[in-house]
C-alpha cells in the first residue's frame, strides 16, 4: 500500500480559468524524504476573492498527481481540504515563497512527462501557476530542500531515509542526504518499496559503520539486501559519506512475509448502522485515507509524524495509527499494530455517540497481519474468514 496516494473531493465552489492572481501565501509539508509533498497556495483574484489551491506531489512514480481548487473558501473548508490531502503525510506545514512554490510545481510536473502520467484536471485552473519559468540558484535550491525535509536528528533516521530513497531510485534525495560530491549507491534496478530495515552499529579501526538488512518489494518481487553505510558530520549536519551493497538476494513471498511478521490487534464490532459509522468517521477523521469497495468501506489513519523512521527496526506499516473496515455483513473491524494504539482506538469507539451504533463482539491478537488479506478476499464475515483459513 502506498500511504501517500490520495483522491480529494473537489469543493462545491467551482471556478473557470482566472486570468490574474496576486500571490498571498504558500505552505508545503516537510515530507520530501518520504517521497511526497503536499502544497497549498493562496491567491487573490482580480475580483478580490481568495482562491486556494491544493497539490499532491509524488517524487517516485507520478509527479503532480492530485489537485483541487476552491474559490472563496471558508477557514473551515481550507482546514478540511488540507486534512484530506496532507493530513496523512506525517509532516508539518512550512511557509515558502511564491518563487519556491512555482519552482516546486514545475519540477514535479517534469516528472509527469518522465513517468508518462497525465496532469490532473482541471488544468486550466492552475495553468497560470506553472507558466512562469522560475530558476533558483544552487544555494536557493539547497535552502528549499532544508524547508521541505524534516531535520535529521539521529544516525538511524538518516540511514532509514537514505535507504528508503535509494529503494525509490530518488537520486535528488540521495544527493541531499550525502556529502556534496555524492555517494554511488544502487540498491535496486528500478523503483521499489522498503518494507523493513534493520540497522546494526559496528565499531572498527575506521570508526563506526552501520550494517543494514533491508526487505524490499519491487513489483511484487522480493529482495533482501545487506548494506554498509558510514556517516560524517558536516557544517550542514550529519551526511552519508559512504554506502555500498554487500549482498543482494531474491527471496520468496513467504520468506518476505516471515521477515515482516508482527502482531496485529483486531477488535470486532457488530455495526447496527454502518452508514452512520462511516459518516462519523468521515467527520472525525478527514485526514484518514478512504477506499470504497462494493458494499464495504476501509479507512486507514496514519500517525501525525514520521517518527517511525527513527526506529532501529523500521517497518513500512508502522506509520499506520489505525485501520477501520466496515464490511457488507455489518461488521466493523478496528485494527492496530500495538496494544497501546489498540487501547486508544477502543476508547474512541467507546464514546457515547457509538453506543447505539456498534457492539463489541471479540478482541483478537493475531501473530501476523491479516486484515488487508481479508479486505482483498470475497468474505464479509471475519470469523468465517478465520475458520476457512484455519487460523
Amino acid at each position: 500500500m502506498n500511504r501517500r496516494r490520495f483522491k480529494v473531493i473537489v469543493g462545491n465552489k467551482n471556478i473557470e480559468a482566472i486570468k490574474k492572481h496576486q500571490f498571498q501565501e504558500a505552505y508545503v509539508t516537510n515530507t520530501r524524504l518520504m517521497g511526497v509533498l503536499g502544497l497549498r497556495i493562496q491567491w487573490i483574484t482580480e475580483e478580490n476573492h481568495l482562491f486556494t489551491q491544493f497539490f499532491h506531489l509524488d517524487a517516485e512514480a507520478y509527479g503532480l498527481d492530485d489537485y483541487v481548487g476552491v474559490l472563496a473558501p471558508t477557514k473551515e473548508e481550507v482546514e478540511l481540504q488540507t486534512a484530506r490531502m496532507m493530513g496523512g503525510l506525517g509532516g508539518r506545514l512550512v511557509p515558502i515563497s511564491e518563487r519556491e512554490a512555482r519552482y516546486l510545481l514545475r519540477e514535479f510536473i517534469k516528472r509527469n512527462s518522465t513517468f508518462k502520467e497525465n496532469l490532473p484536471e482541471p488544468l486550466a485552473e492552475y495553468d497560470f501557476a506553472i507558466q512562469e519559468k522560475v530558476t533558483l540558484s544552487s544555494k536557493e535550491v539547497r535552502l528549499l530542500w532544508d524547508k521541505i525535509c524534516e531535520p535529521i536528528e539521529t544516525p538511524i533516521q538518516l540511514i532509514n531515509y537514505f535507504i528508503m530513497r535509494g529503494v525509490g531510485c530518488d537520486d535528488e534525495a540521495l544527493k541531499y542526504l550525502s556529502l556534496s560530491d555524492g555517494v554511488d549507491y544502487k540498491i535496486v534496478e528500478g523503483p521499489g518499496t522498503l518494507l523493513k530495515n534493520v540497522t546494526e552499529t559496528i565499531k572498527d579501526e575506521e570508526g563506526i559503520s552501520y550494517l543494514t538488512e533491508s526487505i524490499i518489494d519491487v513489483k511484487n518481487q522480493y529482495k533482501m539486501v545487506l548494506s554498509e553505510i558510514r556517516l560524517q558530520e558536516t557544517k550542514d549536519g550529519l551526511k552519508v559519506a559512504r554506502a555500498e551493497v554487500r549482498s543482494s538476494m531474491n527471496i520468496t513471498a513467504m520468506e518476505a512475509a516471515f521477515g515482516l511478521t508482527k502482531p496485529e490487534y483486531i477488535s470486532i464490532y457488530y455495526a447496527s448502522d454502518p452508514d452512520a459509522v462511516i459518516q462519523r468517521l468521515e467527520a472525525d477523521k478527514p485526514h484518514a485515507m478512504r477506499h470504497a469497495y462494493e458494499g464495504s468501506c476501509l479507512f486507514t489513519e496514519f500517525n501525525p509524524t514520521n517518527d517511525h523512521v527513527k526506529s532501529q527496526t523500521y517497518y513500512l506499516n508502522e506509520d499506520v495509527y489505525g485501520i477501520y473496515y466496515l464490511t457488507d455483513e455489518d461488521q466493523l473491524l478496528v485494527a492496530a499494530y500495538s496494544e497501546e494504539k489498540m487501547k486508544a482506538l477502543e476508547e474512541y469507539f467507546a464514546q457515547p455517540f457509538y453506543d447505539q451504533l456498534i457492539q463489541m463482539e471479540e478482541r483478537l491478537r493475531l501473530n501476523r497481519p491479516l486484515l488487508y488479506e481479508f479486505v482483498q478476499s470475497d468474505y464479509g464475515d471475519f470469523f468465517e474468514f478465520l475458520v476457512d483459513h484455519e487460523y
